[in-house]
């Protein structure tokens, strides 16, 4: 959690694209709410007509902090297709930390995540983000 579905045409994209896209998002949830990489979890999937990016974060981030990781998503997503930022949709949903699990462990809440890690993230492979292409994609 959070987790990032990025709906765009699969002939806008290819790996470079996806790897700076999936490494912007990482990056924008990251420096915006404090949450650790490891946290963030990228999905591509092929999509007809324009670009849009959906994020389910946890609840309780204030309403300017969410319009601003939108506008810097659409901007990030935007340069790297070659498109206005106003052509990328972006829509991020709260999700109350309780309803989700990494690892077999429900997530803390906004703001506790070292006590978190500390007590859950032993031995668990660190990743900064997941690639997951659409059917057919390649991989």
């Amino acid at each position: 959690m959070p987790v990032y579905h990025c709906s765009i045409p699969e002939q806008q994209l290819d790996d470079r694209k996806r790897e700076q896209i999936a490494g912007s998002v990482t990056r924008i949830h990251c420096e915006r709410t404090g949450a650790p990489p490891e946290f963030a979890h990228v999905l591509f999937l092929d999509a007809t007509g324009g670009a849009a990016v959906v994020g389910s974060i946890r609840a309780g981030r204030p309403a300017a902090l969410r319009a601003e990781m939108a506008a810097a998503l659409a901007e990030a997503v935007a340069k790297t297709l070659g498109v206005e930022p106003g052509l990328v949709r972006v829509t991020l949903l709260e999700v109350p930390a309780s309803w989700v699990m990494e690892g077999g462990a429900v997530m803390p809440e906004p703001g506790a995540e070292a006590e978190w890690l500390a007590r859950f993230a032993t031995g668990r492979p660190r990743r900064a983000r997941e690639r997951t292409r659409s059917p057919g994609g390649g991989d």
